[in-house]
């Protein structure tokens, strides 16, 4: 899937605009997840996810703009228990091991250029860029990774609820942790 492509919208008319509530209520959605993600609030970022939620980074990067992704062809594609089994690990790679700390990476996501558009009854196809800083312990320099996400959100009686992700890494090769991009 090409980056450029609205495919993964299918028949999304990209100038479909919804209210100025419903974008700010997406975008404020948008930064409070990441706000939850830097803090490793993880219980509280689960919440946000649809029982029926995938969650999908194919292994083609954005260099490649244009081409098709082959078939089967994925870093990973995963249901909400396969997202929940990958934050229970990230949890227990964090937690005190034998007096010692195993100090967690430090992220910073920074969303921007959203997009947002209607879909089904409640809801909303949304186009995002993501910044994502890096940094472990011990390094002096951040590592920075910058990404296109494709998300489908559902209006839930609060907030919304993120039904699908694709998230294309803008690095070709790049030695991309993939619990950092849930």
């Amino acid at each position: 899937m090409a980056t450029n492509s609205t495919s993964t919208f299918p028949n999304t008319d990209l100038s479909l605009a919804v209210s100025a509530g419903v974008y700010h209520d997406i975008q404020h959605f948008l930064f409070r997840e990441a706000l939850l993600l830097d803090h490793r609030r993880f219980d509280e970022w689960i919440a946000l996810l649809s029982a029926d939620v995938t969650f999908h980074m194919p292994a083609r990067f954005a260099r490649e703009i244009g081409m098709e992704l082959p078939a089967g062809v994925d870093c990973f594609r995963d249901d909400r228990r396969a997202i929940a089994a990958r934050i229970k690990r990230l949890q227990e790679r964090t937690e005190p091991n034998g007096g010692e700390e195993n100090l967690p990476i430090q992220t910073r996501w920074f969303i921007a250029n959203v997009i947002v558009c209607p879909s089904e009854r409640d809801e909303y196809n949304v186009l995002s860029y993501v910044l994502l800083t890096v940094c472990r312990a011990g390094q002096a320099q951040n590592s920075v990774f910058s990404a296109e996400r494709y998300d489908r959100l559902r209006r839930s009686s609060r907030s919304f609820k993120i039904v699908s992700r694709q998230i294309v890494v803008d690095q070709r090769n790049a030695n991309v942790d993939i619990d950092m991009y849930l």
